[in-house]
C-alpha cells in the first residue's frame, strides 16, 4: 500500500468516527437537571388515586407528584410533575377536569386536551387554575 492510499484510509476512518459520534450525540435526547440540594419550597402535595387503563402509556409517563395551592384568594390551582420514562422524546396529551363539592363536573374553558413535548427522561410541570371557587377537586387525564 502506498502513502496516498494509507493517508486516504486514515482520513476515511477519521471521517467515519466523526460521523458516528455526531449521529450518536444527535440521537441523545435525555435531559440532565440540576436543582438546589436542600429545597426552599414547601409544597402542599395531594395524595392521589391512580386508575391505569393503558399499561403502555403508564410505562411511558409517570406522575411524580401533584401539588395544590390557591390563587386570587379562592381559586384552586393544581400543578402536576410528570416524567418521560423513555430515552426518546415523547408527546404527552393531558387535560384537567374540575369537580364541585357534590362530585359534579364543573364546566371550564381550560378543560381541553393539551400537548407537551418531553425529552428523554425529562421531568416537567403542568398546571391549571379553576375558573370558579365552586371547583374543589380535579381529575388529571392522559392519552397518547
Amino acid at each position: 500500500m502506498n502513502t496516498s492510499s494509507s493517508s486516504l484510509l486514515r482520513l476515511t476512518g477519521a471521517l467515519f468516527a466523526t460521523g458516528l459520534a455526531l449521529v450518536l450525540t444527535g440521537c441523545a435526547t435525555n435531559v440532565n437537571t440540576y436543582e438546589r440540594a436542600e429545597s426552599q419550597a414547601a409544597p402542599n402535595y395531594v395524595a392521589d388515586k391512580r386508575v391505569i387503563t393503558d399499561n403502555t402509556l403508564a410505562g411511558t409517563f409517570r406522575v411524580v407528584s401533584i401539588n395544590q395551592g390557591t390563587v386570587s384568594g379562592n381559586l384552586l390551582k393544581i400543578q402536576a410533575t410528570v416524567e418521560n420514562l423513555k430515552n426518546k422524546t415523547r408527546t404527552l396529551n393531558y387535560k384537567f377536569e374540575w369537580v364541585d363539592v357534590n362530585g359534579m363536573a364543573v364546566d371550564s374553558p381550560n378543560e381541553t386536551w393539551k400537548a407537551i413535548l418531553l425529552q428523554g427522561r425529562e421531568t416537567q410541570t403542568i398546571s391549571t387554575v379553576a375558573v370558579t371557587p365552586k371547583a374543589v377537586d380535579f381529575r388529571l387525564k392522559f392519552r397518547e
